[in-house]
């Protein structure tokens, strides 16, 4: 159904960028996440869970999003992320890349939630690394409907969310503009 809307999957074979800031190769990713983001003090799935459960912090994807035909969550996460390792290590190693997630690569973006503890369902530390080794000039994101854009190791990060009606009101601009991922601004490579 994607394609036939035009619409790159992480399936495909990534488009190259030509135009304003490239070239780039732009790296539809889905990676999930794995539980690995947790909450301060806590060391395995199970007590993360738990100090999540007993801050009042459960989300939907526990219920809703089932992991067939992977045992877990976790499983399906870590044959994503072997799947697209694999993918981007083949990429000529002077060509730079824009990743596209919808969670983020790293867990910097978190530190700013509300409740800490929803940072489980907010991305793999399998991940934290990618910016660097795969020579992103950008990377982006969406889970986490806080748009703003970090950086980290000189590699801008830009959440681009729309959120949900009720966020908006709290926002400076109108929801749904659109966010530079490529410009003038961005860093250049490091050298090989």
């Amino acid at each position: 159904m994607c394609r036939s809307l035009g619409v790159t999957t992480p399936e495909d074979p990534y488009p190259l960028w030509e135009g304003r800031g490239g070239p780039v190769v732009v790296a539809p990713l889905f990676l999930l996440y794995d539980y690995t983001f947790r909450p301060h003090g806590t060391g395995d799935k199970a007590t993360a869970l738990r100090v999540a459960d007993e801050a009042g912090v459960i989300c939907s994807d526990e219920f809703m999003l089932h992991p067939d035909p992977y045992p877990s969550r976790e499983a399906w996460c870590r044959a994503r992320v072997r799947a697209t390792e694999a993918r981007l290590a083949e990429l000529p190693a002077d060509r730079a890349t824009v990743l596209i997630n919808h969670w983020p690569l790293v867990r910097e973006p978190t530190r700013v939630l509300w409740y800490p503890e929803f940072a489980l369902w907010c991305g793999t530390t399998a991940t934290a690394d990618w910016h660097r080794r795969f020579r992103a000039r950008s990377v982006v994101y969406g889970h986490l409907h806080i748009p703003r854009t970090i950086t980290c190791d000189g590699v801008p990060h830009r959440e681009v969310s729309l959120g949900y009606p009720r966020e908006w009101q709290r926002r400076q601009g109108a929801p749904g503009r659109l966010v530079p991922v490529l410009g003038e601004t961005e860093p250049a490579l490091p050298p090989s």
